[in-house]
């Protein structure tokens, strides 16, 4: 099992890749979240997604993007200290994500890696569908691990995969969300509504809105399919 440690949750999963962190334009990360998170190898800034980058201190090993939502300042100091600028033109088919997902795939080519995405909440609902499905749909060797920013954040089991929560605080909310359309084998422990062996159906996404039962501990497995273990720390 492998240990990924963010701000007030410890996460143990299957998933012994090395992790690219990739931090995007929607809803900023706190300048202490973003500091405090050291679980990756490598660290992307996608257009705007260098704005938290510079306030933290923290230079991507690339930047990319059209440069239309960064600031002037935080892209200009990216690209003078160093950082791999990929630029590319406003219009253009494919959005700034999209864009450095294919470029994550094709480096070191045939080799898999884990990619973890913050900065991917909030905004129109639209840009978050596109990031949400563009994410898990990306393929090109790369395995999507999670998104979480110091509100909420979400885990991905891709089955057969089993992985454990410890919270530092309790959460408002624990969910389940299958991604394809039907996730078997799916279980929970540690919940107030536990789940056993169920079959969880992208078109009836009912195990939503659970609480923890009493401790800090969440068990999660599924044997088949793709379910997203959602939190968010004020429900």
């Amino acid at each position: 099992m492998k240990t990924i440690v963010l701000p007030d949750l410890t996460i143990e999963t299957e998933c012994d890749l090395e992790i690219t962190m990739m931090v995007l334009g929607g809803r900023k990360p706190a300048t202490g979240w973003m500091r405090s998170v050291d679980f990756h190898s490598g660290i992307w800034a996608v257009d705007s997604g260098v704005d938290p980058c510079f306030d933290a201190g923290i230079l991507p090993d690339k930047l990319v993007g059209d440069g239309d939502s960064a600031s002037p300042e935080a892209w200009k100091w990216a690209a003078d200290s160093g950082a791999d600028v990929r630029k590319f033109d406003r219009d253009k088919d494919l959005t700034d994500f999209q864009i450095a997902l294919g470029l994550l795939s094709r480096q070191d080519e045939g080799s898999e890696k884990a990619l973890f995405v913050t900065g991917g909440f909030a905004g129109r609902f639209d840009h978050l569908w596109s990031t949400v499905v563009s994410f898990l749909n990306c393929g090109g060797g790369i395995r999507p691990l999670g998104m979480a920013d110091e509100r909420e954040g979400m885990i991905f089991l891709h089955g057969p995969e089993r992985l454990k929560i410890s919270f530092g605080k309790v959460p408002g909310a624990i969910s389940l969300i299958s991604f394809t359309g039907e996730s078997r084998g799916v279980s929970i422990k540690g919940v107030r509504w536990p789940l056993d062996n169920v079959v969880l159906k992208y078109g009836e996404p009912y195990s939503v809105s659970n609480r923890l039962a009493g401790g800090r501990e969440a068990e999660v497995s599924a044997a088949d399919g793709t379910v997203g273990v959602y939190w968010v720390w004020e429900a």
